[in-house]
């Protein structure tokens, strides 16, 4: 990355360590269907993970059977798993939701939707630092820009919905990144910085 886009990515991160947001922390199990380790994100309040922590510390790969102590529903602890066999919570990595609008293209009409797209702290200070790079950023720029993420940001929007009755796309469709573009304009008014083309100075 050019220097340019460096520092908007630290101000991105100065950004997001202030935003108030909802934790997600990935949970594994046995799958007998896959014979392999299978995860999914369960929301944590910052005093669940240091409650499991401290189960954690006391009890180590049993901590599992004490969740009792820090749910009282005994439905949410079965839902962050699987399987009965529950092996972890890894609390080590957060991630975080965001709203993004899936369009479809069919002839003359447009369907549109929302959907949650779940990212790191640390895809997502990238994404809003190319925001902050081009302010016409779309996620086709972003594919030629930074492929990894914008494919990242694909494979989400197609697995992750908002209406779970949502059928598949079957026609051409665009991403709309709207909690990224607003949140790039909120750092563009809080930094004082101006609208940037994007067009010059970047080399890898």
């Amino acid at each position: 990355m050019n220097e340019e886009l460096q520092k908007y990515q630290e101000l991105a991160k100065t950004y997001l360590a202030k935003k108030d947001r909802v934790n997600y922390y990935e949970t594994s199990s046995y799958s007998d269907f896959t014979d392999e380790n299978v995860g999914m994100l369960v929301e944590l309040s910052d005093e669940e993970v240091s409650k499991i922590r401290d189960l954690k510390a006391r009890y180590d790969k049993d901590f599992v059977n004490h969740l009792g102590e820090v749910f009282d529903d005994e439905d949410i602890i079965s839902d962050m798993f699987y399987t009965e066999e529950r092996l972890d919570i890894d609390l080590d990595f957060v991630y975080h939701q965001y709203h993004f609008t899936l369009s479809e293209v069919n002839g003359d009409q447009v369907s549109s939707r929302q959907v949650l797209i779940q990212l790191s702290d640390e895809e997502y200070a990238k994404l809003l630092a190319w925001h902050l790079y081009d302010s016409h950023l779309v996620i086709n720029t972003l594919f030629y820009r930074d492929e990894n993420l914008a494919r990242r940001i694909m494979r989400e929007a197609m697995r992750y919905k908002c209406d779970d009755d949502a059928p598949l796309l079957s026609h051409p469709f665009v991403i709309v990144m709207d909690e990224a573009l607003a949140d790039a304009d909120q750092i563009r008014q809080d930094n004082s910085l101006t609208k940037s083309s994007g067009f010059v100075g970047l080399y890898f």
